[in-house]
């Protein structure tokens, strides 16, 4: 028989497609020879020293030790230089050894080669990220007995770490060298150390979209009286992911990248990957911060407004003293701060019958931790009147250099502050007066006074001691002269005029 009159075999209707196992094989052995394990180690003690080390030191609550390490984006910082860099270098590692015409002339596309190695280097960067990130929220859990954790924030820089390794694979694809490694490691440090500067300064716009925006991102007590607004995380992540598509998609354009398809698909992952970054960017132009932190319109859920049930801990100063769960370990230092107030004032018209810890907001608003909105400061609200106090506002002991007895001072002023003044407001003069009055039998001398209002968050009218430093000699003279009288004739004057002077219907010569 001759080769012409052979019988033509027929083509199969389902040829068995070796594609995808050829690429996982691929994936597999770049996984094996990939760079970035080499700098791991490395980048586990700047994560111990920058972040994990600081945070454990800080109060035992979720929303302090993490607003450190996801607020401020340290989490992000640690990982996107070394990981650019070594992404680069992975990038780069063709053209640098002179391989790139082979590697192009061989029967796979040149832009699935690339995947494969890109996939590889982002693995094992968000690989390692994720497992530091567990250890790391293992061992700060440890003191931590209430509260929910913040996902969206952490997936936020998982992200991130994804988009610094495509940016720097990518950089390193177009332009190879055996100094674009460096050169991407730089270019990540000086990204991070600008959106850390701007982070600090900014309010609002096109900022809130970066990673370590440092201003309204965290909720005070998120995860503690309400749940972590995911918002701004969701465009966040969506800004992230855009940037890595578009880094991906673009070694796809050039001709040499492969066939009219393949360069069809990498344009679709580009043209996506812009979209989505600019959406994002969009989208937080129209961030708005409420009471318990920034909220995006198309993407809020109001469910995400709803208080987290709790049953509070409850204490006794005089009054009855009740936290939430959470502020535990502080139910002692709430107690030893307000009692010695309440002692002089318990039971006259007017005062609190009860005391009980408000969430801290950021914006008016009705907040979940009382009926009625203190913001920042506490304040006494309702009938019968009760103590709302935001402890999330204070500096807890342990929180950057702060310590119990500032903590517990801070509480004195801002009861006896809520005493007197029913607004935010410094006071009037024969306020300030009443106030310093019964801070010095608290146990606040007149002299010390001025150092603790100077941790107030209340705006001071002119001449406040914090601006000038000691009260205004007509003021000192006043409150000498009221702390002088015998306990029984203060409680009495209280008695009689406590509203009138709440109302700021009193002058410094009415008082005794």
């Amino acid at each position: 028989m001759t080769v012409t009159s052979a019988p033509v075999r027929a083509t199969p209707r389902h040829v068995p497609q070796a594609a995808p196992r050829n690429m996982a094989r691929l994936l597999w052995v770049e996984l094996r020879h990939n760079a970035m394990p080499l700098v791991l180690p490395l980048i586990a003690v700047i994560f111990w020293f920058d972040s994990y080390r600081i945070a454990a030191t800080l109060p035992p609550l979720w929303v302090v030790r993490l607003y450190y390490i996801l607020g401020q984006g340290h989490a992000l910082i640690d990982f996107a230089p070394f990981v650019a860099g070594v992404a680069a270098w992975m990038g780069s590692r063709d053209g640098r050894r002179g391989t790139g015409d082979l590697v192009t002339a061989t029967v796979r596309p040149r832009w699935e080669a690339q995947l494969a190695t890109w996939a590889a280097t982002v693995i094992w960067a968000v690989g390692a990220y994720l497992v530091f990130m567990a250890v790391t929220l293992y061992l700060l859990a440890r003191p931590i007995a209430w509260g929910g954790l913040p996902w969206w924030p952490i997936a936020v820089d998982a992200v991130g770490v994804a988009a610094f390794a495509s940016l720097g694979f990518a950089l390193g694809a177009y332009f190879p060298g055996r100094f674009i490694a460096p050169i991407a490691a730089f270019g990540g440090l000086f990204a991070m150390g600008t959106s850390s500067q701007i982070g600090f300064s900014a309010s609002g716009g096109w900022a809130l979209i970066l990673p370590t925006m440092s201003n309204g991102n965290f909720g005070q007590d998120a995860g503690i009286f309400y749940t972590w607004l995911p918002d701004l995380s969701v465009a966040r992540v969506m800004f992230c992911g855009g940037v890595a598509a578009v880094a991906v998609g673009l070694l796809g354009l050039p001709v040499r990248a492969g066939g009219p398809r393949l360069r069809r698909s990498a344009a679709v992952v580009t043209v996506t990957g812009a979209a989505a970054a600019v959406a994002a960017i969009v989208l937080a132009f129209t961030a708005q911060v409420g009471p318990y932190g920034t909220v995006i319109p198309a993407l809020h859920d109001a469910a995400n407004d709803k208080p987290i049930p709790y049953t509070p801990v409850c204490g006794h100063a005089g009054i009855p003293v009740c936290l939430q769960p959470a502020y535990r370990p502080y139910l002692p230092d709430v107690t030893t701060a307000l009692r010695p107030v309440i002692s002089q004032v318990a039971g006259l018209p007017g005062v609190p019958v009860r005391a009980s810890q408000a969430a801290a907001v950021f914006a008016p608003g009705p907040t979940v931790g009382g009926p009625d909105h203190v913001g920042q400061i506490a304040m006494v609200r309702g009938s019968p009147p009760v103590l709302y106090m935001p402890l999330g506002t204070i500096a807890l002991p342990s929180s950057f250099g702060a310590v119990t007895a500032s903590f517990v001072s801070q509480l004195k002023v801002e009861f006896a502050h809520a005493l007197v003044t029913p607004g935010s407001s410094y006071g009037n003069p024969a306020q300030q007066a009443v106030e310093a009055a019964l801070l010095q039998h608290a146990g606040i001398s007149l002299a010390a006074q001025p150092k603790a209002l100077g941790d107030t968050p209340w705006p001071l009218m002119g001449g406040g001691p914090r601006s000038a430093g000691a009260y205004p000699p007509p003021v000192a003279a006043a409150a000498r002269r009221f702390a002088a009288r015998p306990a029984a004739a203060r409680r009495a004057w209280l008695a009689g005029h406590l509203g009138a002077l709440r109302a700021g219907q009193l002058g410094l010569g009415q008082l005794p």
